[in-house]
């Protein structure tokens, strides 16, 4: 495996659209078993910009359990 070089901007860039992309994810899919479509871009907002933090605190546990994972995943098959 070659030299790992760790770029601070790629990384809160990519951070902020993960979070941007799974608050609209997460938001869609309250709407979806709420039956509520109109609700869909408060929603949105309130959970990318922190207003409802149980909804935040999710979408930070799974950005987390997803980076955990898929960051261990490439190292084990990346060894070399």
């Amino acid at each position: 495996m070659g030299t790992f070089k760790f770029n601070p901007v790629s990384f809160v860039t990519n951070l902020v659209i993960g979070w941007f992309f799974m608050s609209l994810l997460q938001s869609a899919m309250r709407s979806l078993f709420v039956g509520n479509w109109k609700g869909l871009v408060p929603r949105f907002q309130d959970i990318a910009f922190f207003h409802d933090g149980r909804a935040a605190f999710i979408n930070i546990l799974i950005i987390l359990t997803i980076g955990v994972l898929a960051n261990g995943l490439w190292f084990l098959f990346h060894r070399g």
